[in-house]
């Protein structure tokens, strides 16, 4: 098995590779996101890119190095084609990020790389929250939910005059 210890407790290399990968689909799909987005919402995605994600990959990066002595394989990502359906994506890999980092923490013994998972998955729920919110707030702006399916009429139905 790929596992070795690195002084902060032991990771499977192959969960390291994986979350290195995701993290960079993140931040490639946030990137493309920030283009895409409607201008009120680009704030929150320039701070996450440039700051959260970018800090993330970092650590991971030098941990998987540390236990290689090899950089990590980046494997080429597809940005989302638009907005709604980048959101959506976004949210999902954020929640799925989230989990992983749970099962990650509930294994790991050594206190700092507790303290990195721990981080990591409150990061990521909280990017899952602020994704959807941005979500709702421009399906709801644009009037696309009295076009979904299952609402159709409770949106403008309106009630009858006294």
């Amino acid at each position: 098995m790929n596992n070795r210890t690195n002084g902060s407790g032991t990771i499977a290399v192959h969960h390291l590779q994986y979350v290195i990968q995701a993290e960079y689909r993140s931040m490639i799909n946030a990137q493309r996101l920030l283009h895409l987005a409607p201008p009120e919402h680009r704030m929150h995605f320039s701070r996450n890119v440039e700051v959260k994600q970018k800090e993330r990959l970092a650590v991971w990066t030098r941990l998987y190095y540390h236990l290689t002595a090899c950089y990590p394989v980046f494997t080429k990502v597809e940005p989302p084609k638009d907005y709604v359906s980048g959101l959506k994506a976004s949210v999902f890999d954020a929640l799925d990020a989230a989990d992983l980092y749970a099962g990650l923490l509930d294994c790991a013994q050594e206190p700092e790389l507790q303290r990195i998972l721990q981080r990591a998955m409150y990061g990521e729920t909280r990017l899952a929250a602020r994704l959807n919110f941005l979500y709702s707030s421009y399906m709801l702006e644009n009037g696309d939910l009295v076009k979904s399916k299952g609402l159709i009429g409770v949106i403008k139905k309106k009630l009858p005059p006294f």
